[in-house]
């Protein structure tokens, strides 16, 4: 960029380096309750969904990075919108090659004023002297969200650090409000809720583990233990030719490591699929070869399941595109797993998964995409009526073509609040690497391509190329 070294932002200092004109930041009253929704950042009682494009040219800086917040109504979200980059009114910094602005988002409400908070995470950011040290910008919500924002400090900057590669929101110290934990290739920093828009900005702890450390790469957040506490799973490669998950349990202080499975490495999600009242973790690894293990894919990706319980996860269930029920061939990079999600699309209490595939074929044309729909159950992952769902399904808006990686990223939430969750997917190659965001609606009968909406970057006014939907709020 180069932020300032501190790179605590107060809002007279947001101002300055935006040229903006801010809202003066005030004390939040001790009346405000906590926001009903993460993601509501107007406050309207409608979910939002932040959409990023971290490798946007901005001003002539090449990958200096955005995001788009589509604003939630009763019929779902809508093209109504707000551009967000470093060179925004209101966000701290001035956009320069390779930032990455958007790389990582999160919601949560965390100075308690009753709105929903964005957190972005730039993973390529220039702080000062360091390069590559990556920069977190939390840009406040309100009746006209994002209008000031603060950034986190960082213990020990260094070169290459890439603070924010990934970022998530929960309540992981017990005390009922919502902590931010920033992810580092090699640590886990938590940041505690503040009931000012000073603040969080300095770590309060950071989360490492003996033996051999993950190279973080993305973080989900759940209830595993059932105890009413959030707990953080996080994904990566520690290092020793076999991929890992760490979990970290949330309690009164500081979140500590329940456990480490060995599987994971590309992506992770937690939620109830059993519902048995513990959220069950998948997590997938799509390039397999990678690593010393017994890859049941072939080259084309895998998915493990795991169930929560009191005492954490026990032995994985295993799914691929060879596996009894499920659409599809295993094929060499196909990339089965590039994202996934758990969410309940029936509201019968139990979760789908759902699993994106940005590599797969679709008939002769390579990388077109596509996603598979695995339905919840009392015992868990359903291997019947698994669902295949491309742009050449019934119902969805376009046509699958040659490198529209659709299923880059995965989300479900009920944004037209009906109980049921839709499906959010992007394809951040469509239209010549513009990149395009459709949602299907949750049904009691599951998810088709009935009612499914589409939303290109050109909707949201973004110049072409911008590979809109690379990353998705998580």
């Amino acid at each position: 960029m180069p932020l300032p070294f501190r790179t605590v932002v107060a809002v007279a200092t947001v101002s300055a380096l935006a040229g903006g004109v801010l809202s003066v930041a005030v004390a939040v009253p001790a009346s405000a309750a906590p926001a009903e929704y993460a993601d509501d950042f107007n406050g309207d009682g409608h979910r939002d969904l932040a959409i990023g494009a971290p490798y946007k040219s901005v001003n002539g800086a090449e990958a200096a990075g955005g995001v788009v917040v589509s604003f939630g109504s009763a019929a779902g979200l809508t093209a109504r919108k707000v551009e967000l980059t470093q060179s925004s009114a209101g966000v701290p910094g001035t956009p320069e090659d390779s930032d990455h602005f958007g790389w990582s988002m999160a919601g949560g409400d965390l100075d308690s004023d009753g709105y929903a908070d964005l957190v972005v995470g730039a993973d390529g950011e220039d702080v000062g002297e360091y390069e590559g040290q990556g920069s977190v910008t939390i840009l406040w919500g309100g009746p006209t969200p994002f209008t000031s924002s603060t950034t986190t400090t960082v213990d020990n900057p260094r070169q290459w650090q890439s603070h924010g590669l990934d970022v998530a929101v929960g309540d992981f110290s017990g005390d009922s409000g919502a902590d931010l934990a920033v992810i580092e290739p090699g640590a886990v920093v938590v940041y505690r809720g503040d009931a000012s828009r000073t603040g969080p900005t300095t770590p309060a702890y950071t989360l490492t583990v003996p033996g051999a450390q993950l190279l973080n790469w993305e973080a989900a957040v759940g209830d595993v233990n059932g105890d009413g506490k959030d707990d953080l799973a996080v994904t990566g490669d520690p290092g020793t030719g076999r991929p890992g998950t760490d979990i970290y349990t949330g309690q009164e202080g500081r979140p500590y490591r329940m456990q480490r499975v060995d599987d994971g490495d590309t992506a992770v999600a937690l939620g109830d699929i059993n519902g048995d009242g513990f959220d069950d973790m998948a997590t997938s690894l799509t390039w397999p070869e990678t690593f010393y293990v017994d890859d049941p894919s072939n080259g084309s990706g895998y998915v493990s399941v795991r169930y929560g319980s009191l005492t954490g996860f026990g032995a994985p269930v295993t799914l691929h595109q060879d596996s009894t029920g499920v659409p599809g061939v295993n094929e060499d990079g196909d990339t089965w797993g590039s994202s996934v999600a758990i969410g309940d699309i029936t509201g019968d209490g139990k979760a789908e998964l759902v699993v994106g595939a940005n590599g797969e074929w679709i008939g002769d044309l390579e990388n077109a995409g596509d996603v598979t729909v695995f339905r919840g159950s009392a015992s868990g992952v359903s291997q019947s009526g698994v669902v295949r769902i491309s742009q050449d399904t019934a119902g969805v808006p376009g046509a699958a073509e040659t490198n529209d990686l659709f299923g880059a990223k995965v989300r479900l939430a009920d944004y037209n609040n009906n109980g049921k969750a839709d499906l959010a997917v992007t394809a951040s190659f469509e239209n010549d690497r513009s990149g395009g965001l459709w949602t299907l609606p949750g049904t009691s009968s599951g998810l088709t391509g009935t009612g499914s909406v589409s939303l290109s970057s050109a909707d949201f006014g973004l110049a072409g190329g911008s590979r809109f939907g690379e990353t998705l709020l998580d």
